[in-house]
């Protein structure tokens, strides 16, 4: 195995193809990144990986076959093992039964770096997102997350639909629910720009076996305990982002001043049109008193202040409710669209969504048939 550049940017070229991409820039700064997450030789592995988990057997033989590399099956399961543990690659099941796949940038590798950040991760990140990553994360016309009401701001005369009713899907569903830490919260913290909403970091719900409690990042929740965060999130300001699906794997409650979501949005002019939501804000003129609460509420800067009085800025609003909640003269209401988008049934069918938007028909299905047989694209 080479130790020079080749390896990462072969990776790099593969982990483009994936539905959200993983461009390149003229620093090299997503070259950086991949050495801070892998070794040549765990390079190597990961390009024998795909988004469908394969078992380590398989693994080892496209090593020695793409690569030359010879390791028994011991050891080729011994290595991803551990590359699971580090958080960068996916692993389904467990021994002898493992099966692993290539995990994307985001959400994936950086997310799984919860409770491990370094200042030097999280300064090569902003630079990505700066550079290049911002603009391939926002790219598709289906987001990896939507933007979901908070219910003490919708009308009684609205019919919540069930996947933007997050109350509804905590009770019903039979997965097993746990809390991470946030790692945007984390992140901002050690380069000195700690949380402005809120001190509680443990504010990530994850809903069925996503691995963060097999490399111990997580902690299991009762049904109780998941509500009650959802209602301290509205009561700090924080916005609901579930995964962009009818099940989603998990429920991110979001700051304006952390969230690698809303924080790089809100540095183009029209964000709203980024986002998955069915909802918007509005402010009765007449009835606003210019107390100015929704303005400090909103995590967008969608709120605008028009003499002694407030509007909503269109372009700026995702419809999360937060300016609603607390408005005592009940000038802010939340208006529901008269288009409204559906998310896909669960994650995989929206990955699939955003590559064929991006390959077109004819490469994606080439695409699906790699992926059935857990090729990597």
């Amino acid at each position: 195995m080479t130790t020079d550049d080749s390896i990462y940017r072969r990776l790099q070229v593969q982990l483009d193809r994936y539905p959200i991409g993983f461009p390149a820039t003229t620093s090299g700064v997503e070259i950086a990144i991949l050495k801070y997450f892998f070794s040549p030789l765990e390079a190597g592995i990961a390009l024998c990986l795909s988004l469908r988990s394969i078992p380590a057997a398989t693994v080892c033989k496209r090593l020695r076959k793409k690569a030359g590399v010879v390791l028994s099956a011991g050891e080729t399961a011994a290595a991803l093992d551990a590359m699971f543990m580090k958080g960068v690659i996916r692993r389904s099941g467990r021994a002898p039964n493992a099966r692993y796949g290539i995990a994307m940038l985001a959400i994936g590798m950086f997310e799984y770096h919860v409770d491990d950040l370094t200042p030097t991760l999280v300064d090569m990140m902003h630079r990505y997102f700066d550079e290049a990553f911002g603009a391939e994360f926002f790219r598709s016309s289906l987001p990896q997350l939507r933007t979901s009401p908070h219910l003490k701001a919708i009308l009684p005369e609205y019919i919540v639909d069930t996947y933007d009713n997050m109350r509804h899907f905590i009770t019903q569903t039979k997965e097993t629910l746990q809390v991470a830490n946030c790692v945007c919260k984390q992140g901002e913290a050690l380069i000195g720009k700690a949380c402005r909403q809120t001190d509680d970091y443990a504010v990530c719900l994850l809903i069925g076996n996503t691995g963060y409690a097999a490399r111990g990042r997580a902690r299991t929740l009762s049904k109780e305990a998941c509500l009650a965060l959802l209602d301290a999130a509205e009561r700090k300001g924080l916005v609901l982002q579930p995964g962009n699906s009818k099940k989603p794997a998990c429920i991110c409650l979001c700051c304006g001043c952390c969230c690698g979501v809303l924080t790089t949005a809100k540095k183009d002019p029209r964000p709203a049109r980024f986002f998955a939501t069915n909802y918007f804000a509005r402010i009765d003129a007449e009835s606003c008193t210019g107390c100015g609460v929704c303005k400090k509420r909103c995590q967008m800067d969608a709120i605008v202040a028009c003499g002694n009085i407030f509007h909503v800025d269109l372009d700026r609003c995702i419809g999360c409710g937060l300016c609603v909640t607390t408005c005592k003269p009940g000038a802010a209401r939340l208006i529901k669209k008269e288009r409204l988008t559906a998310p896909p049934l669960n994650t995989e069918a929206l990955y699939l969504k955003i590559l064929q938007e991006r390959a077109g028909r004819k490469k994606m299905l080439v695409a699906m048939l790699k992926l059935l047989f857990g090729k990597p694209l």
